[in-house]
């Protein structure tokens, strides 16, 4: 199989990341944080490298919800029914991104809290 145009291979990324938005709800509170983030950036004028790091967190927080949904997906087809060993690969990729969640809050308020006080 040949592999596709690069625009066609943007056009499915793309695609994916609409679907996402869509269909699962902790991505879309996560793009919310990143457009507060986005706002904060803006309002305090922050340094190139203080915006660089938020903006790097943020986007590791919404790629790991990424690949969580994904090993999610990828287990419910392979396995449909209960089983205590995919519920331990589901809840490690979730503990993944609960992770990177955390440590983006305490970047943030690292970052932030020169700004605000």
């Amino acid at each position: 199989m040949s592999k596709p145009p690069f625009y066609k291979s943007m056009w499915n990324s793309i695609k994916g990341l609409v679907w996402m938005l869509k269909s699962e709800r902790n991505f879309q509170l996560e793009v919310v944080a990143l457009l507060i983030n986005l706002f904060l950036i803006v309002y305090f004028q922050l340094s190139t490298v203080d915006a660089a790091i938020i903006l790097i967190v943020c986007s590791a927080v919404l790629a790991l919800e990424i690949v969580n949904t994904c090993i999610e997906k990828l287990c419910d087809i392979i396995h449909p029914e209960y089983d205590y060993r995919i519920k331990i690969i589901k809840d490690a990729a979730a503990g993944a991104v609960l992770l990177m969640a955390i440590c983006s809050v305490f970047v943030g308020i690292l970052v932030y809290r020169n700004y605000f006080f």
